[in-house]
């Protein structure tokens, strides 16, 4: 039976020990070398025969695997062919560990198979612990390059994302101002218009702007905010107000209940609520319900409209950064992130739900007074 001292996934956390995997049909040997590996730090992994071992690399990714040649059934030289056969591993490093001298067929053998050196038993403890040592400073140098790697990719993608989104505000403004120049003097109401067009097409630049302002803010720590002593239910009142005057066309149900007054950031959490009814009214056609009502020492705000949900896949993610829905094109995917982080500034948090039959429903949730130091989420 494989044991193992706390194996991380291949897909776990870049702070999990790396794995070394130790393949020996003896339990009295596999201890020796579990005793001599663990305090080099990585979680040691055993297998008893070469059939195990398989079912190990095919589930996790491993630093080096130190294998013994002579076990019953299947060897170690078939094992390591398996396991390249399989594509199970690929540049993963395997030492073998024999108790006699082998031949220069065997060694040849061995070399093609990808393994990379070999220790005669009894087996020098000075020269394994160094040889694994070796093998995990590379496997951990090589796993921070991969995440570096991938960090500048999402990096070039999201620059990807922002030269796109904000070129089609500009084209749109470079188009107006040429239309502008053509025009006579005398066709007042068109120029009404394309000056409509140049505006509009500001306002959504200066909100990418903001946006990303705010993302960056949100990277290097908790977003600003300045705290005064308001009433939450107002807030939505107005912000409602203002949605339906810009655009009759809106149906939004306001419900306000118990004392929601509390001390938060006016404009931060306008911005916030302003994002969440934009969103609803958007999927809703025109329609959302806002709720906003104490709960305790809390104020929760419900935002909530009907139509299509959010897709399963997308729901986990929906709140991180550069993420968007099939119909959001025309923004750059912060909003939802920024909303976040303006709750988590507060104290507070905010979840999403949406199925087909109840809807879509944002729940921001906000405590009416700071918390203590040390207790706002991270």
């Amino acid at each position: 039976m494989a044991r193992s001292s706390s194996i991380g996934g291949a897909g776990s956390s870049e702070l999990e020990p790396a794995n070394v995997l130790v393949i020996d049909d003896t339990p009295a040997n596999r201890f020796v070398f579990r005793e001599l590996l663990l305090p080099l730090g990585p979680a040691v992994v055993e297998a008893a025969s070469g059939q195990e071992a398989l079912a190990l690399v095919a589930r996790h990714e491993f630093a080096v695997i130190l294998l013994d040649v002579m076990m019953p059934g299947m060897d170690g030289f078939e094992t390591v062919a398996r396991m390249r056969e399989r594509a199970l591993i690929r540049s993963t490093p395997v030492i073998m560990i024999t108790a006699a001298d082998m031949g220069s067929a065997e060694i040849e053998r061995a070399y093609e198979l990808g393994v990379i050196d070999f220790l005669t038993k009894p087996v020098n403890a000075r020269v394994l612990t160094g040889k694994i040592a070796s093998c995990l400073a590379l496997f951990v140098a090589n796993r921070e390059l991969r995440r570096r790697e991938a960090a500048l990719s999402m990096k070039d993608r999201q620059i990807a994302v922002l030269a796109h989104d904000l070129r089609n505000p500009l084209n749109t403004v470079s188009a107006a101002i040429r239309l502008l120049a053509q025009l006579p003097d005398g066709e007042r109401a068109r120029r009404e218009q394309v000056f409509g067009r140049i505006e509009r097409g500001l306002t959504r630049m200066n909100g990418m702007i903001r946006d990303l302002l705010d993302y960056a803010r949100a990277g290097s720590g908790a977003i600003p905010i300045v705290r005064e002593r308001m009433d939450l239910g107002d807030l939505a009142r107005d912000l409602v107000d203002e949605f339906e005057l810009a655009d009759p066309d809106r149906r939004i149900d306001l419900t306000i209940s118990g004392d929601t007054t509390g001390t938060w950031d006016k404009a931060r959490l306008y911005q916030a609520l302003s994002n969440l009814v934009g969103n609803a009214t958007h999927y809703g056609h025109g329609n959302a319900a806002v709720a906003v009502g104490r709960q305790g020492d809390h104020v929760e705000i419900s935002v909530h409209n009907v139509g299509a949900p959010i897709p399963a896949d997308l729901l986990p993610v929906i709140f991180e950064p550069f993420r968007r829905g099939d119909g959001d094109a025309g923004g750059l995917g912060l909003g939802l992130y920024i909303v976040r982080a303006i709750a988590r500034a507060h104290g507070g948090e905010v979840t999403a739900t949406s199925s087909e039959h109840l809807g879509t429903t944002f729940a921001l949730r906000l405590p009416t007074e700071p918390p203590s130091e040390g207790d706002t989420p991270s």
